[in-house]
């Protein structure tokens, strides 16, 4: 079912709608509807660039495409970004750009320190790195806020981020792979954690 955040996602160009590549949307559909006036902030680890770290190109890609679509779809949030590639920083209506590293503690403490830590949302679509993607959440989890919502998109290693993010309540979410990836996996996951405490 195409989800009016499927079409916001398409309309911009970002690859986490199923008609360009992931099946993500449609569960963001479901974990935030109802949420769309009330969220006030929402982080975004990796604003992404048309060239991957692989050299591969995508055609399709818009600088900051998934910003906008938060944008357009939280209509009262404020909506960060950050990345560590210099020519993916965009200004625009409630959209703000940081060049900063997830896996270095100087930079997210002075992002957080910057931004405020009263973060509804932080999605890490990030280095894909699961050692990052340990790091990051591990990092970011006791600055951020009692029910902050906590997504890791494109997890390579499943079981190894739930057991080293044990500590928190964590959800994982699968989709068949629709095209094959250079690690040979056959489904394509998300990991959702809530802070409780």
């Amino acid at each position: 079912m195409e989800t009016p955040l499927c079409k916001l996602a398409f309309k911009y160009g970002t690859d986490k709608c199923p008609k360009i590549r992931h099946s993500y949307t449609p569960l963001y559909y479901e974990l935030f509807r109802g949420r769309e006036k009330t969220v006030k902030k929402i982080l975004e680890i990796g604003i992404g660039y048309k060239v991957n770290n692989r050299g591969k190109q995508y055609e399709y890609y818009q600088i900051g495409a998934s910003l906008m679509m938060w944008r357009d779809f939280f209509p009262n949030a404020q909506v960060y970004g950050i990345d560590i590639v210099p020519e993916t920083l965009i200004k625009g209506e409630r959209i703000h750009t940081y060049l900063c590293n997830q896996y270095k503690p100087e930079d997210l403490t002075k992002l957080i320190k910057e931004i405020g830590s009263d973060i509804d949302i932080v999605i890490d679509d990030g280095s894909h790195q699961h050692q990052h993607q340990v790091w990051t959440c591990q990092f970011l989890m006791p600055l951020l806020p009692k029910n902050v919502l906590y997504i890791i998109e494109d997890v390579l290693y499943t079981d190894t981020l739930v057991k080293r993010l044990s500590n928190f309540n964590t959800m994982t979410v699968s989709f068949p792979m629709k095209q094959p990836n250079v690690y040979n996996q056959k489904t394509d996951d998300v990991i959702i954690i809530v802070k409780n405490k």
